[in-house]
């Protein structure tokens, strides 16, 4: 799977991107076919908002696009939580094409 990271406004050390990428695609486990992923991470910039890091990840293949958007106050903590909704709407996509296919 292709996997491309960036960020505004958030420096990334090569430890993280290596995190992202290893959570990422385990992803790909749960839907063949996934061809290519982009890991955005921002961090908001309102003074009143704790969980600040934001990561939106958006996973590209079969045709179909799976997005999920978390925020959490550190990068890794967003990606675990962005990593769960993912794997969860993954699931149900699998279950409506595995649905139809007969």
């Amino acid at each position: 799977m292709d996997i491309a990271i960036r960020s505004r406004k958030l420096r990334l050390t090569k430890s993280m991107r290596a995190t992202v990428e290893e959570k990422v695609n385990r992803l790909g486990r749960y839907l063949d076919g996934m061809e290519r992923a982009e890991v955005w991470f921002a961090e908001e910039q309102n003074p009143r908002i704790a969980e600040k890091e934001i990561c939106e990840v958006t996973m590209h293949g079969h045709g179909h696009i799976v997005r999920a958007k978390a925020a959490a106050a550190d990068p890794l903590a967003a990606v675990d939580r962005v990593v769960d909704k993912l794997e969860h709407r993954m699931e149900k996509l699998k279950g409506k094409l595995v649905g139809r296919s007969h």
